[in-house]
């Protein structure tokens, strides 16, 4: 019961309570810095664009030269196994 008097005194004190109208031309001011300041410059974004496609580009390169050494590796266990046709 307490609970339920509180919650109605806490919603209803803000009964009498005005909106603020803000300042249109301080609120312009407020908008333009915050576009300003979320803009990235194009030089950066090339950059990080750059260096993932760098890193794709290794890991690719990479990837290809392991599996190229496994399969030499592979033929040359496989022709040692067919001449003498054992494993040790």
């Amino acid at each position: 019961m307490e609970k339920e008097t509180w919650i109605n005194e806490v919603l209803e004190s803000t009964q009498g309570i005005t909106t603020v109208v803000p300042n249109a031309r301080l609120f312009s001011k407020i908008q333009s810095k915050i576009k300003v300041e979320n803009t990235i410059p194009m030089p950066w974004v090339f950059t990080a664009a750059a260096s993932i496609a760098i890193l794709v580009a290794l890991n690719i390169a990479l990837v290809s030269f392991k599996t190229k050494k496994e399969k030499s590796a592979t033929e040359i266990m496989a022709s040692q196994l067919s001449e003498s046709n054992q494993l040790y």
